[in-house]
């Protein structure tokens, strides 16, 4: 990242940059400048609505929610696309991000509030892009999926690649556990959120928290911000076994903003073990995740096969 095309672009005047993180494509920097620090994201050109982020942050700021807020170009917009990449200039926020499983008991109160007001917020914002359709929980998904893990599978076992060969096994145990699970997309509640929301996006500050990150903000089943923030900030779920009543609570804050349907809770369970086995990485893939996600995949992996023995369970103990 060159300062020059952030000062041509920007009204800054930048004195130091400094590369914080990269992964997936995407590199953050920090930068010092004449009005202060901001953080520089500089992104793929093919991630599209790119400017979405700006826009998101801003509506929800106006409306009292601590976001990280974007600066505009001298240009007038969120967004500055060169030959090569695009890039933001946001909000430094002052404060530490936790690991995960490690909050105290006033983050997880604040954060199913904070998840709470922020559907509430959203319930009537335009522009989000629906993820997770009705055909995504569908078994012919599945199906597809575990059909193409088959081939990979039989590859490497042709290869003798004994490293991955018990990692591709193990997805497809999870993929054909899951065929037999059937989830009522349409008696789901779709929603406006955050769409990754966990304890990672949150900057802490004074028992205070401010939260980052939205490019993944979209339309989708609710339950699942609920139920992923709840698991990647608790302590007891650091095993990758979810505690039952302290996620009934955590629901029970939530939906003090913002409702849920019986259905929602008895199917939150089976949507996270869903969203894990199709979107996971691949075993081919995990070789290549950063060392910041690493501690998240762990955590994936010890929840996959937690859910495989527990999910059925863990339903039912949620709609007591």
């Amino acid at each position: 990242m060159n300062q020059y095309i952030i000062e041509n672009n920007f009204n800054l005047k930048v004195s130091d940059i400094q590369l914080l993180d990269k992964h997936f494509g995407t590199e953050l920097y920090l930068i010092n400048t004449d009005i202060g620090k901001y953080i520089v994201k500089v992104l793929p050109l093919y991630m599209e609505n790119v400017k979405n982020e700006g826009e998101l942050t801003e509506y929800l700021y106006n409306h009292g929610l601590k976001v990280a807020r974007f600066m505009k170009s001298k240009e007038d917009t969120y967004v500055v696309k060169t030959p090569e990449y695009q890039f933001t200039v946001q909000q430094f926020i002052e404060g530490e991000s936790l690991s995960v499983n490690t909050a105290p008991d006033w983050f997880i109160s604040k954060s199913a509030d904070f998840l709470g007001q922020t559907a509430l917020l959203l319930k009537d914002y335009e522009g989000l892009s629906l993820r997770f359709g009705k055909d995504f929980f569908s078994t012919r998904t599945v199906h597809r999926k575990l059909c193409q893990y088959k081939k990979e599978l039989a590859k490497a076992k042709k290869l003798k690649n004994v490293d991955i060969i018990p990692v591709w096994e193990e997805q497809i145990r999870h993929l054909k556990r899951f065929s037999k699970f059937h989830i009522k997309a349409k008696k789901l509640t779709y929603a406006n959120s955050h769409g990754d929301y966990h304890i990672g996006q949150a900057i802490i500050h004074n028992n205070d928290f401010t939260v980052v990150d939205w490019s993944s903000a979209c339309i989708l089943p609710v339950c699942l911000d609920v139920i992923t923030s709840y698991v990647f900030s608790s302590s007891t779920c650091a095993e990758g076994e979810i505690d039952a009543d302290g996620l009934k609570k955590y629901i029970q804050q939530f939906t003090e903003k913002f409702p849920l349907t019986e259905y929602d809770i008895k199917a939150m369970p089976y949507v996270l073990y869903f969203w894990h086995c199709m979107c996971n990485y691949r075993p081919d893939e995990l070789s290549d995740i950063p060392d910041s996600y690493k501690a998240i995949a762990k955590l994936i992996n010890n929840l996959l096969n937690w859910l495989y023995d527990n999910v059925d369970e863990l339903s039912e103990q949620l709609k007591k």
